[in-house]
């Protein structure tokens, strides 16, 4: 007589049991490696604010796109990040607002002291370059190689262009 563990029906629970399992350690993997990797969570908590020439990076009562404005980053704004990480955004405090904190979109947080440099470039890549949204966002759209644009920041391995972000090295500065 066959016991309930040697049934067909007990080889399916376990097999449901062990991809359930799988998945939860997938999921607990994914939300570790989000918070270890996150900007908020470097060893230096400072960052900087970049995004497009004559543009200003908003700070939010709470981390949400449509959250109350409650202030503005000027390109180059040092914030203090304390950790707290949410729906893409990161806390600040210690910023140049009245508040004195609040919530960035942390796409638009580099930590490399963003430099005007106000000038041409072209494309120097073998194919096409993605340019971003924001550092490390979605795509805009593809540019192909030789192509002129206008950069406006530098920060690191990024550039904020007339086209959105691209990354620094495949682009070759143009003399004034």
């Amino acid at each position: 007589m066959k016991g309930f563990f040697d049934t067909e029906a007990w080889k399916w629970i376990k097999l449901v049991l062990e991809i359930a399992a799988m998945v939860l350690f997938a999921i607990a993997f994914i939300a570790v490696y989000d918070f270890v990797m996150s900007p908020a969570h470097a060893e230096d908590n400072t960052a900087y604010a970049i995004c497009v020439k004559d543009d200003v990076v908003n700070v939010r009562a709470t981390p949400k796109t449509r959250g109350e404005w409650i202030g503005y980053l000027n390109p180059g704004d040092e914030v203090h990040l304390d950790g707290r990480k949410r729906n893409g955004f990161v806390h600040c405090v210690d910023m140049n607002t009245e508040s004195g904190e609040g919530w960035v979109f942390a796409g638009y947080l580099v930590s490399d002291c963003p430099e005007l440099v106000d000038c041409d470039a072209v494309i120097v890549s073998n194919g096409r370059l993605a340019a971003r949204k924001y550092v490390n966002g979605d795509r805009l759209k593809w540019l192909k190689p030789n192509v002129s644009l206008h950069v406006y920041y530098m920060a690191g391995d990024w550039c904020s262009t007339n086209c959105g972000y691209v990354q620094t090295k495949y682009l070759e500065m143009e003399d004034d």
